[in-house]
C-alpha cells in the first residue's frame, strides 16, 4: 500500500510539472508570437497553438491576401491560447507596432488578436483605417459575426466571418480609394532586423575614412602636428579609439534594433540615429584635440596663445560642411575667444588706459623689420597707444601656418627663406656626396647656408624575369535579385506602418 501511494504522488508531482510545462509553453510574449511574414512568407495568420484548423487558416490567408492584393490594406490574424498577465488591448498595440502593419503612406494595417484563455478578442488599426474601421464598426464585427461562434467554440468560423466582413468593408470603392498605398510597389521593404545590423557595421569603416579624411584634409602646420602627437600618445587613446569606432557603433545597432517595434522607429529615423553618433564621434575628437591644446599652450602669453589657437585646426572645414550643427557654432564661439584675446581693453601698468590704432594709421609706428613681416603676412601688428601720456604697446600675432617664411637668427624676424639648393660634391657609388641649402632673410638681409649630405649612388638590381603568373578564372559569381515574378502582387513582409491606438475589444 506505501508503495502504490508513493508511486500515485509521484505520479501526480509528474503531470502537474507536465502541465506547468504546457501552459508556460503556450504562453505569448511580443518576441514570441510567430511572425506569419517571417522567411519571405506570403501568410497573414499566426496560429501557433493550432486554435483554427489548416483548412480555416487556408481560407483567411486566402481573403486577406486578396484584400491586400485589390486595396494593399494588411490585415494580421494572431489567435494564441495565452499571453499571460498581459492586456490584450496593450498588447495588440505592442504587436502591431513591432511587426509594423500596413504601408507607410496610408498606415493601412489592422490586427486581430484572439486570446483564448482570457476569451478576448482586439482589433488593433492603423491611422489610414480609423475612418473606415473606427471603434464602433470593429465593435459591430466582433459582437455580430465573431463573439457568438466563438462562444460556442467554433473558432474557425468566429475568425472566418470576421475576416470577410473586414475584406467587404476595405473594398468599397470609396474605402479603397481612401486606403491603397501606392508606396508599395516604389518602396522598398522595411530592412529586418539583420539588415540594421549590417547598416550598422557599414558604420565601423566609414568612421575610420571619415576620420582619415578630415586629417588629410586639415592644414599642416607647426601646432597642429604637436597636437595630433600630443592626441596619438595620449594614454588609453587607442583603446578608447577602438571602442568609439567599432565597439559602440555595434552596440548602438543591437539598441536600435532592440527599440526599432517599441518606439515604432522609421528607415530615416535610423539613418538620423547613425549620422548623430558620427557627429559625436568627430566631436569627441575635437575636445581630445582642445585637451591636447590646454596641455600644451596654457602657459603661453596672450599673443602666442592667439596665434597658436587659430593654427590649431580646433575647427576643420570638414566637419563643419558635414556636421553643421555643432561645428558651425564651436566655430564662432572660439572666434569670440579669438576676438576677445587680440581687442578686449588693455591699460598699462601705471594704469593707463590704451586705444587700439586703426590699420591704416599703425604702419607709422612699426619698425622697419616690423614693416616686412606684415608685408609677408607673417606677423600681423596691434599698435595700442595713450596719446596723451605718449604711452605705445606693438603686439605682434605670428601666422604659424605660415611655414614658408623662418624666424632669422640673426634679426629674429619671420623673413628668412629658401632661396636655393647647390651641390658642392657629387655622390658616386664610393662615396657619398654633399649639397649646400641657402636661405636669405628679407627683413635683415641675412645670409645661412645649411650643408647636407647626398646618399651614395646604389646600382639597380636586375629583378627576376625568369617566369610569370597569370591567374585567370574560367566563371564568376555574383549576387542578385530573383529575377522572377510571383501569381500574386501581395506582399512578402508587412509595410512597416504605424498603429493609431484606434480599434474595439470585446470578450466571450
Amino acid at each position: 500500500m506505501n508503495q502504490t501511494t508513493a508511486l500515485n504522488r509521484i505520479c501526480l508531482l509528474f503531470l502537474l510539472l507536465l502541465s506547468g510545462f504546457y501552459g508556460y509553453a503556450q504562453t505569448y510574449t511580443i518576441e514570441t508570437v510567430p511572425n506569419p511574414k517571417k522567411n519571405s512568407s506570403p501568410d497573414y495568420v499566426s496560429n501557433p497553438d493550432q486554435i483554427l484548423s489548416a483548412d480555416a487558416v487556408t481560407q483567411i490567408n486566402a481573403i486577406l491576401r486578396t484584400l491586400e492584393d485589390s486595396t494593399t490594406a494588411q490585415v494580421a490574424v494572431v489567435c494564441v491560447n495565452s499571453i499571460g498577465e498581459a492586456v490584450p488591448k496593450d498588447f495588440a498595440t505592442a504587436l502591431f507596432k513591432k511587426w509594423g502593419l500596413g504601408y507607410q503612406q496610408k498606415n493601412n494595417g489592422l490586427l486581430v488578436l484572439l486570446v483564448k484563455d482570457q476569451h478576448r478578442i482586439e482589433m488593433e488599426t492603423g491611422y489610414g483605417l480609423e475612418g473606415i474601421l473606427p471603434d464602433a464598426v470593429c465593435k459591430r464585427i466582433q459582437v455580430e459575426k465573431m463573439v457568438p461562434q466563438a462562444k460556442t467554440g467554433n473558432f474557425d468560423g468566429a475568425v472566418i466571418d470576421g475576416s470577410r466582413e473586414i475584406a467587404r468593408l476595405i473594398s468599397e470603392p470609396e474605402a479603397k480609394a481612401e486606403v491603397y498605398d501606392s508606396s508599395k510597389y516604389h518602396a522598398g521593404q522595411p530592412l529586418e532586423d539583420s539588415g540594421v545590423f549590417v547598416v550598422f557595421l557599414l558604420l565601423v569603416p566609414c568612421l575610420f575614412v571619415f576620420r582619415g579624411i578630415a586629417f588629410l584634409a586639415k592644414k599642416r602646420n607647426p601646432v597642429a602636428d604637436q597636437i595630433e602627437k600630443a592626441v596619438s600618445q595620449a594614454k588609453g587613446r587607442w583603446a578608447w579609439g577602438f571602442a568609439l569606432r567599432m565597439v559602440f557603433p555595434l552596440i548602438l545597432g543591437w539598441i536600435v534594433i532592440e527599440l526599432r517595434a517599441p518606439l515604432s522607429l522609421q528607415g530615416w529615423q535610423i539613418l538620423t540615429i547613425m549620422y548623430v553618433y558620427a557627429g559625436a564621434v568627430a566631436w569627441d575628437g575635437r575636445r581630445r584635440r582642445k585637451n591636447a591644446f590646454e596641455k600644451l599652450f596654457s602657459a603661453s602669453t596672450e599673443p602666442e596663445r592667439y596665434s597658436r589657437e587659430k593654427a590649431s585646426g580646433l575647427n576643420n572645414w570638414l566637419n563643419m560642411v558635414v556636421f553643421p550643427i555643432p561645428f558651425i557654432w564651436l566655430k564662432i564661439r572660439d572666434n569670440k575667444v579669438l576676438d576677445h584675446l587680440r581687442n578686449h581693453p588693455r591699460q598699462t601698468s601705471d594704469g593707463f588706459v590704451l586705444t587700439k590704432t586703426e590699420k591704416k594709421g599703425r604702419e607709422a609706428f612699426l619698425s622697419d623689420y616690423q614693416k616686412v613681416e606684415q608685408e609677408l603676412e607673417t606677423v600681423d601688428y596691434d599698435v595700442w597707444r595713450n596719446e596723451d601720456h605718449y604711452v605705445m604697446q606693438i603686439v605682434g600675432y605670428e601666422d604659424m601656418a605660415v611655414t614658408k617664411y623662418e624666424h632669422c637668427d640673426r634679426c629674429n624676424s619671420k623673413a628668412m627663406h629658401f632661396t636655393g639648393d647647390r651641390i658642392v660634391k657629387e655622390a658616386t657609388k664610393d662615396q657619398e656626396g654633399s649639397g649646400m641649402k641657402d636661405y636669405t632673410c628679407k627683413a635683415c638681409g641675412h645670409h645661412r647656408e645649411t650643408a647636407y649630405s647626398i646618399a651614395m649612388i646604389v646600382a639597380a638590381t636586375p629583378s627576376s624575369t625568369n617566369s610569370s603568373h597569370t591567374y585567370s578564372s574560367s566563371g564568376s559569381t555574383s549576387w542578385s535579385g530573383s529575377s522572377g515574378s510571383s501569381s500574386s502582387s501581395s506582399s512578402s513582409s508587412w509595410g512597416g506602418g504605424s498603429s493609431g491606438g484606434g480599434g474595439a475589444g470585446s470578450s466571450w
